[in-house]
């Protein structure tokens, strides 16, 4: 028997306190010096750090400079894992011919492929977001090549009967509208890996959240640091906010 969600009221207020409690637990991390003294900014001194990032004119550019890599990764990324897992899903003698391939590039993490990105692009927007693309890559091009493999066969036998013995006949009235749910959760995974890779890739040198972090860190202000890690999760949660209404139309036909 499935137990019965609580309302929305009760829900809002259990979060609240857990976020209550967290901040208290870390208030008292500094306080009892349960970490590195001078290591934990205060969370209550955290307005006072923002109004200074905002005030220098380095929070929004460092913003923005992060966007511009962030979606031009999550986009590659995102239509080539979706075509490759799709084709290879779908096309037997294409599925052999990578299968070995896919099993030797996917354990090399996505990190790894940074000392490539500057000797090709340089540090750069481009270097960035192809470190972006190949960990966004993996994550569309399992999650695409579950789906289709999870679609009933009964329905291709079905689409024969009626004359679309195709592969393009069957992909466009089968396989599409079957996988749709599972590959659209995996773009939405891949939504929150792309701001994992960046953050890492930028600490490098790429302009971005994860440089002014860096920066932040080598002069020991920890605060400031906090800072961008908030704007990070904020941009996070307003982009997976946008995309789970895109997908809830796209999806609408679901009971």
């Amino acid at each position: 028997m499935i137990a019965k969600l609580p309302g929305l009221p009760v829900r809002i207020a259990c979060g609240v306190a857990g976020v209550i409690i967290f901040v208290l637990l870390w208030k008292a991390a500094g306080v009892f010096e349960w970490v590195n003294p001078g290591t934990l900014p205060d969370p209550f001194e955290l307005p006072h750090a923002f109004v200074q990032e905002w005030s220098s004119g380095r929070l929004l550019p460092a913003v923005g400079s992060s966007l511009i890599h962030y979606f031009w990764g999550l986009g590659a990324g995102t239509a080539l894992g979706i075509l490759v897992g799709l084709a290879a899903a779908t096309a037997r003698w294409f599925d052999l011919l990578q299968a070995y391939l896919a099993r030797i590039l996917r354990p090399i993490p996505p990190l790894a492929w940074v000392v490539f990105a500057i000797a090709w692009f340089k540090v750069s927007h481009a270097g960035a977001a192809f470190v972006i693309a190949i960990g966004v890559f993996w994550v569309n091009y399992f999650a695409t090549y579950s789906a289709v493999r999870n679609v009933d066969p009964r329905f291709y036998e079905l689409a024969r009967s009626f004359g679309q013995g195709s592969y393009w006949q069957r992909a466009l009235s089968i396989t599409l509208p079957a996988i749709a749910p599972g590959t659209l959760a995996g773009v939405r995974t891949g939504i929150g890996q792309a701001w994992m890779t960046l953050i890492a890739a930028e600490l490098l040198g790429v302009p971005g959240m994860g440089q002014e972090m860096n920066a932040a860190a080598g002069v020991g202000a920890y605060d400031a640091v906090v800072v961008y890690m908030l704007a990070i999760s904020l941009v996070y949660a307003l982009s997976d906010l946008v995309y789970a209404q895109v997908e809830k139309r796209v999806l609408s036909w679901r009971p």
